[in-house]
């Protein structure tokens, strides 16, 4: 091969110009594959996932033949690396495929973490090896990823027969460069999840946590309400007062507590099936502060005054991940140069309406001294 005419060589000269050439490689491929599994499908349907992509590799070194890319340089990575294939050093091809007659199927993790330094030009490679014949598809990776869904981790989904708009990026106002180089793209990829539910007006929330988007760690059980401590039970009723204070309001709604329940559930595995007792269990207060109130109010402007020390001390100094919380729940408290007032003004607004007068009950409240130490997470 002349040297000037290498993939590196061309490359050096005009990416645009090497990336055709190795579109033209991966079309070279596919046609060699299904050549092959035309001619002999029982061999091919024996293909698995592990077996396929030492052929993949052996039919993309025969399409180097007349080709800028030189075949000694296709080598398969595999194991724990992204992609499963590399060639030349800046192209990669990752090798997935499926039992049934469908080009559907699940892919890699969205958090590429194990990339190959320096590959930036993936092709998917795909056998759908059921059916009567096993055929084989090549596509560039970003434009067969659909949706992500999660296993042990956020994956992608795969569709080698997606539509250009049809991208889990386009639905996103994404590219796949932006998202894979974005340092929170977890985070971005639960604010799209919930964005999209709340459109539809569905109450749903993503329930998977990684190390990626918050560094508490999370257990695998799911947990009663009442089997937790007393401790854990305020720390945890604190956090959801200031999450989703639509759960303060008095007002009958059947989803008011919607919010508060996913929480729990998604972000702490505890499961409770009686939210609501969390804010009105004893029905209406005759007193608040041991005295007597003129009208009977309801019991969640009592919680409100109970626990308002405490939430002020979290909201005064929050830890990182009750600012990212708040940030995806709560956002508009971060718009206030003091969180505590502007959750409290939230609180406020509820007690009008119910001629409760809520700042005079807390201020009236009798002072305590109250741990600097942080709520803990």
């Amino acid at each position: 091969m002349d040297a000037n005419n290498n993939i590196i060589a061309i490359r050096k000269i005009d990416v645009a110009l090497a990336h055709q050439a190795f579109v033209e490689l991966m079309e070279r491929t596919e046609n060699i594959l299904n050549t092959e599994a035309a001619a002999n499908p029982n061999e091919y349907r024996q293909l698995n996932s592990i077996t396929l992509e030492p052929c993949a590799v052996e039919k993309i070194k025969l399409a180097c033949d007349n080709s800028p890319f030189d075949a000694n340089e296709v080598k398969l990575i595999s194991g724990q690396r992204f992609p499963d294939i590399i060639a030349n050093e800046y192209y990669g091809v990752e090798v997935k495929s499926t039992k049934y007659d469908h080009w559907k199927s699940t892919g890699s993790s969205i958090v590429e973490t194990t990339r190959v330094e320096n590959v930036d030009d993936i092709y998917m490679l795909f056998g759908k090896l059921g059916g009567n014949i096993p055929e084989f598809k090549c596509r560039p990776y970003q434009e067969v990823l659909y949706d992500i869904a999660v296993t042990h981790s956020p994956r992608y989904l795969i569709d080698m027969e997606l539509k250009e708009n049809e991208t889990i990026f386009s639905k996103m106002g994404t590219t796949y460069d932006d998202f894979r180089t974005s340092p929170d793209n977890i985070s971005k990829v639960r604010r799209y999840y919930k964005e999209q539910a709340l459109q539809q007006k569905r109450y749903e929330m993503p329930w998977w946590i990684t190390s990626d988007n918050v560094e508490t760690a999370h257990s695998f059980n799911l947990k009663l309400w009442n089997t937790l401590d007393v401790k854990e039970k305020r720390n945890l009723q604190i956090k959801c007062m200031i999450l989703f204070p639509e759960a303060l309001n008095p007002a009958p709604s059947k989803t008011k507590y919607n919010n508060t329940t996913l929480w729990l559930c998604s972000y702490n595995q505890v499961i409770n099936p009686n939210i609501r007792d969390l804010y009105s269990a004893g029905g209406k207060i005759t007193h608040v502060n041991k005295k007597r109130i003129k009208t009977p109010a309801a019991q969640v402007f009592n919680v409100i005054v109970s626990y308002s020390d405490e939430i002020k001390e979290v909201l005064t100094h929050p830890s990182p991940e009750m600012c990212q919380m708040i940030e995806e729940f709560n956002p508009v408290l971060l718009q206030s140069k003091n969180m505590y007032e502007a959750w409290l003004n939230i609180c406020c607004d509820f007690a009008k309406k119910n001629n409760v007068d809520l700042r005079k009950w807390i201020a009236e409240k009798p002072v305590f001294t109250f741990s600097k130490k942080k709520v803990e997470e």
